[in-house]
């Protein structure tokens, strides 16, 4: 079981009683040559960060070539499709770009769960390794996958 990193590109603005936390972060570990981990998106209040499992990943350590998909809420949705009462949002992300001992940088697809088939927002991202949090996420490592996918994942999606 090895740790990573966890790499990110979150900004914290405003001070006091209302700091705003906007950006990603991935952490990430590796068993048996398979990487997994967690995918985050800050889009508010910091704290409390909507986070998902990683899906689909696809790791070539050669290139440094990664891919993969997260699932995950950033809140509630209300629109004529959902009725006055709205219903959680459906956030899936997907990842294609590089990772190397520094970075996670690439192509970052937001699209909207409900329809997947639609084009989504795409951005570019580059998110870089913290060691503080990556230390952290040592110091805290699942003791194995199998461990980490029964655990439960607070914050996680709610679909």
């Amino acid at each position: 079981m090895e740790t990573l990193g966890v790499y990110s590109n979150v900004r914290i603005t405003g001070s006091g009683d209302d700091p705003h936390a906007e950006g990603y972060d991935c952490e990430l570990y590796r068993e048996n040559g398979q990487v997994f981990g967690l995918f985050y998106s800050s889009q508010g209040m910091v704290g409390d960060t909507p986070r998902g499992r990683l899906q689909d990943v696809r790791y070539d350590p050669v290139k440094r070539t990664l891919f993969f998909r997260a699932k995950l809420t950033l809140g509630q949705e209300i629109n004529r499709d959902t009725g006055p009462d709205g219903r959680p949002s459906r956030d899936l992300f997907e990842f294609d770009g590089t990772l190397d001992g520094k970075r996670l940088s690439g192509s970052l697809t937001h699209r909207d769960g409900y329809r997947p088939s639609e084009p989504g927002e795409r951005e570019t991202v580059t998110l870089k390794l913290d060691r503080e949090r990556s230390a952290q996420a040592r110091e805290f490592a699942p003791a194995s996958r199998k461990t980490w996918q029964a655990e439960d994942l607070p914050m996680g999606p709610q679909w």
